[in-house]
């Protein structure tokens, strides 16, 4: 199975914090949606075969999901999983995985630190002993795991992990390429 961990986009909970206010349930902001949006848009680009959407219940990651759904006419297989919320039990999770086939490609999406500490999971197989760094994903930040295994333990590759400055420089390479194609259409139809 591919598994793709996508973290949701900014909710400008940095700066509610820093404010004293609550963002229990934040929803994504203007410039979330946006940045979503183009993250989309690079997802499509890169040709992804998405079987299935998986996020969090909380606002912002359930707003990335349907902008991401929508860019690849999904809309119909997104699922909200209560497990993938910041406090979840990753082992129940892992269990709700044996649902798909070897052959699927699942898009989760959720929080930090739950999708760095999933990713540490299923690359080291929770050995955290004598941990010598850190795997972490930036907002909007996508990566791709090989799952081996989710019996007895879960085990899979990293492939790759893109952070959002890549991502979007991959939706401007797409569209320059998308133009350059019409462009040279329209010149042998003249």
């Amino acid at each position: 199975m591919d598994l793709y961990l996508l973290r949701h986009g900014d909710s400008g909970k940095r700066m509610a914090v820093a404010a004293g206010v609550n963002t229990g349930d934040a929803p994504l902001t203007i410039v979330g949606r946006e940045e979503i949006a183009i993250i989309a848009r690079s997802v499509k680009a890169l040709n992804l075969r998405i079987s299935a959407i998986v996020t969090s219940p909380l606002k912002r990651a359930v707003q990335t999901a349907k902008i991401i759904a929508k860019v690849l006419a999904i809309e119909n297989r997104i699922s909200i999983w209560n497990d993938l919320v910041p406090e979840g039990n990753r082992s129940k999770l892992y269990n709700r995985l044996n649902q798909y086939t070897r052959d699927s490609s699942v898009l989760m999406i959720g929080h930090e630190p739950y999708l760095s500490n999933m990713m540490y999971d299923m690359i080291f197989q929770k050995n955290r002993v004598n941990q010598l760094g850190r795997i972490s994903l930036k907002k909007a930040g996508l990566a791709k795991i090989r799952v081996i295994s989710l019996t007895p333990n879960i085990s899979g590759e990293l492939r790759w992990l893109l952070t959002p400055k890549i991502l979007k420089l991959l939706e401007k390479g797409s569209s320059k390429s998308k133009s350059s194609a019409a462009k040279n259409k329209k010149k042998e139809q003249v």
